[in-house]
């Protein structure tokens, strides 16, 4: 009889601690909230939430608090107030009121350099199929922001460098992931007067959308559009 007592105490012991396990794993490691929003979070008994700044106010209940001032604030989570299980950092946004809006806008984009939003097997002039970006490190999303020397700011100019080329090897600056790179690259040669590279490149998106709202006070505004590419 006390084995058996003794085994449904353990089983519901373990069940306890589980059972505040998976409360634990499921609190969030950040939150992003309004100024004066209630961070409400969903804890049981012995698990509370604490706060050693004065901006953030926390409930008598210990599973909620409001964030009176925004910046980057911590909440504490502790165990029985004692043990100190995990922080929560809380990016407290200030209040804001937008207008809404709901008129149709047209918007265009330029980039800085051209975008490479594709790649193609070309046919050279000699009827041979060619990639010449094969091993050079360009990828879909980078910027060629210069062949050479010359500083590319649309598409037609990096045509006219390509074709300046004659198919000689010509050097290439680009950036990947915010970081600037080279590369050299034969361009192929694909009418009497025209080379390529097989890179399809834009220098600006145009859309037409639906602005939804303004915020007067940083002049900032939030729209739905679809982009027309060019290529």
């Amino acid at each position: 009889m006390k084995k058996t007592i003794f085994k449904l105490l353990l089983v519901l012991f373990l069940l306890v601690i589980y059972m505040y396990f998976l409360v634990w794993q499921n609190l969030p490691d950040e939150l992003v909230v309004f100024e004066g929003e209630t961070i409400s979070m969903k804890t049981i008994f012995g698990i509370e939430i604490n706060s050693n700044e004065e901006a953030i106010e926390t409930y008598s209940n210990n599973s909620e608090a409001t964030a009176n001032e925004s910046g980057k604030k911590t909440l504490q989570i502790s165990l029985f107030d004692k043990l100190l299980t995990k922080n929560v950092e809380v990016d407290v946004l200030p209040k804001t009121s937008v207008i809404p809006v709901g008129n149709i806008a047209g918007v265009k984009l330029y980039t800085s350099g051209v975008l490479v939003v594709g790649m193609s097997e070309i046919e050279g002039i000699d009827n041979k199929k060619y990639k010449p970006y094969e091993n050079t490190g360009i990828e879909e999303g980078d910027r060629i922001t210069k062949i050479g020397e010359t500083y590319i700011a649309s598409t037609e100019e990096l045509v006219e460098c390509v074709n300046e080329s004659n198919g000689n090897d010509i050097k290439i600056t680009y950036i990947h992931d915010e970081e600037s790179k080279e590369c050299s690259i034969e361009p192929v040669q694909t009418s009497q007067d025209e080379y390529k590279l097989g890179l399809w490149v834009r220098d600006s998106a145009a859309g037409v959308g639906t602005v939804t709202f303004y915020e007067p006070s940083t002049k900032t505004f939030g729209a739905l559009r679809t982009w027309n590419n060019r290529y």
